[in-house]
């Protein structure tokens, strides 16, 4: 008996120590201020893209309104512009959803690091203590489950955060970023066919208060050279944009739904794992018996 309480003291010691040391990072803000800070860059890139979907809405907006003086511009127009307005609109909602989310993220952070979270966590960590020191099996469960499911409210959500902050850095910014250059190209030469085929119906407009036979065969003219060369420009920078947009939809739907999902269910099934070893009743050996 003696033997078998020697053996338990170093690992009755070890675990005390993890225990003040476990109390001790409850109340420590750095972890915490660590996770906001990650939630706000992504925060702050998910803005980002939203108002990028909004200028790419404004800008085909803009181009739907230019051609729609001219019935023949307008329908072939109309056949490139409507897909690709849905497709900004869808991406629109998923990087509305994305914001939700990431806020809906830091309002767990906050309530993770709330006085009664962390109160809770040390009143676990005492709790285990005495267990440990006053040797009561009886009261090893309920102090142990206090304890997992304490630190699993004060760390869950801040462990999540930064395991999804490094698969970020790692493996989504850097292809983000280049997202996000190719999408304001895309902006770019959209607004700049737009320009000009605002200018063009300006033109048009004042050669029909000069003379109509004018006015109609230069619309021809423009239908047979100008135009197709605008339609065929905006029809493949539709087509780099749409790719463009699902590309970075994916991005963000990982990053910001798919990956905290996934580390908060590990961290879960984590704290089960725990929580079966920390109650589980110790086995003592059987006594050896003397001939």
């Amino acid at each position: 008996m003696a033997s078998r309480q020697t053996a338990l003291s170093p690992r009755r010691t070890l675990a005390s120590l993890g225990l003040l040391v476990l109390a001790a990072l409850a109340w420590l803000p750095l972890p915490e201020a660590l996770a906001a800070s990650t939630l706000d860059a992504t925060l702050a890139s998910a803005f980002q893209s939203f108002a990028l979907a909004k200028a790419l809405n404004a800008v085909i907006s803009v181009l739907q309104s230019v051609t729609g003086d001219a019935l023949l511009v307008q329908i072939q127009f109309g056949e490139v512009l409507d897909p690709a307005n849905d497709m900004v609109e869808r991406f629109s909602w998923v990087m509305f959803a994305s914001t939700v989310s990431l806020a809906f993220q830091k309002l767990l952070l906050g309530i993770a690091g709330s006085v009664p979270v962390k109160a809770a966590l040390s009143l676990g960590c005492v709790a285990m203590l005495t267990v440990l020191h006053l040797g009561k099996p009886g009261w090893r469960g309920i102090a142990g489950r206090l304890l997992i499911v304490a630190a699993f409210l004060r760390f869950a959500v801040i462990a999540v955060a930064l395991a999804s902050a490094g698969v970020e850095t790692l493996y989504i910014t850097d292809s983000r970023e280049a997202l996000y250059s190719e999408l304001e190209q895309d902006k770019a030469v959209l607004e700049r066919i737009a320009d000009q085929t605002t200018s063009e119906d300006e033109v048009v407009a004042d050669d029909a208060q000069g003379e109509d036979q004018g006015w109609w065969q230069s619309l021809k003219d423009r239908l047979g050279n100008g135009v197709k060369d605008r339609v065929q420009a905006a029809m493949d920078r539709f087509d780099a944009m749409t790719r463009n947009l699902v590309e970075l939809t994916m991005l963000f739907l990982v990053q910001t739904m798919l990956m905290p999902l996934g580390f908060l269910y590990l961290s879960y099934r984590g704290a089960r794992y725990l929580a079966a070893g920390i109650t589980r009743s110790p086995r003592h050996p059987p006594a050896l018996t003397q001939t």
